[in-house]
């Protein structure tokens, strides 16, 4: 949510809020991000670098390009940050990577645009200012075909037949963010393995515990191993290693080469994701007129994951330098 303005006039019709006391809201939002769970958490912190903080390399540095740069730059820095004095670098990667986790755990996203204008005008001619609001994951529904998004019985007494409060949105100011398209369906079999297998830990730490206190036919070791195979099996389309808690059974060159493939995905992710953004900054600069777009550096590239592969591949770079460049 980007810092606001007492002087501005805001356009923005959607709500963020907390559902206190409402548990179909609660369990609308918590089934959107199913975040809560071991290893589904796990996942949700490791996405936050899918647009990297700069730790072990240059920092990564983000710039505005195009006819009208310097004087989009402020804008969309404020744009998307909850901060008086925005940074653009630290706004950027913090939209990126947050989106990364909805996209991930949720499939979509959607975001308002909100054009702001002075408060002492109604024109809605000429806006000064524009953010980029989220519209929190599980809130977002459509009514004979128009968006609209359920809030608590105190922002809206208008409700659905099922006693609902909601409020109508403009679909001309709204922004829905996707993964690409041959991620969806390996992406959401992984989140539903991960959900399934934060409920099969306390049934795992049961059989365990009934092991040393008893002869079972329950064998640890071996059900580690399995547990490691279907791991493996079901975050191969990301190469996401699970913070390396089934290393046991794996040889360095896998470790390594999973890793490769995890900041592919993130590099995947991270480019489609700013590729979405600038669409948006493009809607937003007809209507302001500006035209300018986002471009970032020293971050990893499609191109340095290529090279990351061939040197795998015929030993140019020894294991620990390749572990090192996917950090």
């Amino acid at each position: 949510m980007m810092h606001r303005d007492d002087r501005l006039r805001s356009t923005r019709r959607s709500y963020t809020y907390y559902p206190m006391d409402d548990p179909v809201i609660t369990e609308r939002m918590q089934a959107a991000v199913p975040v809560e769970g071991y290893y589904t958490y796990l996942l949700f912190q490791d996405l936050d670098h899918v647009f990297p903080y700069g730790v072990g390399r240059s920092s990564p540095r983000v710039q505005i390009v195009g006819p009208d740069a310097e004087h989009a730059s402020p804008l969309i820095a404020a744009s998307l940050s909850e901060r008086s004095f925005p940074s653009l670098d630290e706004a950027v990667r913090k939209f990126v990577s947050s989106t990364a986790q909805y996209l991930v755990f949720g499939g979509s996203c959607t975001y308002e645009i909100d054009y702001l204008y002075p408060a002492d005008t109604d024109s809605d001619d000429e806006p000064v200012a524009f953010g980029l609001e989220l519209i929190q994951p599980g809130t977002l529904g459509t009514r004979d075909g128009a968006p609209i998004q359920y809030v608590l019985p105190s922002i809206s007494e208008t409700h659905d037949s099922t006693g609902l409060s909601y409020v109508t949105l403009d679909p001309s100011t709204l922004v829905v963010f996707t993964l690409p398209r041959d991620l969806v369906t390996p992406v959401r079999t992984l989140i539903e393995f991960l959900m399934t297998a934060n409920g099969e830990r306390r049934k795992e730490f049961e059989l365990t515990l009934q092991s040393t206190r008893e002869t079972t036919p329950y064998n640890f070791s071996a059900h580690q191993r399995e547990k490691g195979r279907l791991f493996a099996e079901v975050t191969q389309p990301i190469g996401w290693n699970v913070r390396d808690s089934f290393k046991d059974d794996q040889l360095e060159p896998f470790s390594v080469w999973r890793q490769i493939r995890f900041l592919e995905f993130k590099v995947i992710v991270r480019d489609s994701i700013i590729e979405q953004l600038n669409t948006a900054i493009g809607q937003v600069g007809k209507r302001m007129g500006f035209s300018a777009s986002i471009t970032v550096t020293g971050v990893p590239t499609l191109s340095d994951v290529q090279q990351a592969k061939d040197d795998f591949r015929n030993g140019v770079r020894g294991l620990g330098a390749l572990a090192t460049a996917t950090i």
